[in-house]
């Protein structure tokens, strides 16, 4: 079985919803990146991977921006790697949301930079976004599967936090982490 290592989003935490239920179906790790901006994320979730093998990376909303730029660091220490709503393309959108500005500023500015990332070429990738989501548009999310070409976007009829997606979550998850 393959570690799992789970990166939640802005208002998310290492006890939030999705950290809890990865925690109990697969042992996932779920480092604090409450208070870190991107690049003390992507340097708390390298320090949660396994020193030996590889992982499956889970990344939420901005823990998915996270995880996309743990992907592009160190590639080869993932196995598979899976983006929920992931905040690409949230700069472009700041004027909408003063509030985040507002509690961590500067981050607008450090998304941008990882928003153009793209999945490392030949990385397995699942994105599963909703169809729903207010927070993260469509047309962003299909741009970064676009640039990708190893990734493979999933719809859900659901919102952004995804909790009707639970059980195709752990499914995905399931299939990477599994022993093979």
């Amino acid at each position: 079985m393959k570690k799992v290592v789970f990166a939640h989003g802005l208002e998310g935490s290492p006890q939030g919803t999705k950290a809890m239920y990865l925690r109990e179906r697969f042992d996932a790790i779920a480092p604090w990146l409450g208070e870190l901006d991107l690049p003390g994320q992507v340097e708390a979730l390298q320090k949660a991977l396994p020193t030996a093998g590889t992982a499956v990376v889970v990344g939420s909303s901005l823990g998915g921006l996270a995880a996309l730029g743990l992907a592009n660091r160190c590639p080869d220490r993932i196995h598979h790697l899976v983006l929920l709503a992931p905040a690409v393309g949230m700069e472009r959108h700041k004027d909408e949301h003063p509030d985040v500005e507002a509690k961590r500023p500067g981050l607008f500015d450090q998304a941008g930079r990882f928003s153009t990332l793209s999945v490392p070429p030949g990385l397995p990738c699942t994105i599963i976004h909703g169809m729903e989501d207010s927070m993260v548009r469509f047309e962003e999310v299909l741009a970064l599967a676009k640039r990708s070409p190893s990734s493979w976007l999933i719809l859900v009829h659901d919102d952004h936090p995804l909790l009707n997606a639970k059980d195709l979550i752990c499914s995905v998850v399931e299939q990477e982490a599994g022993d093979h």
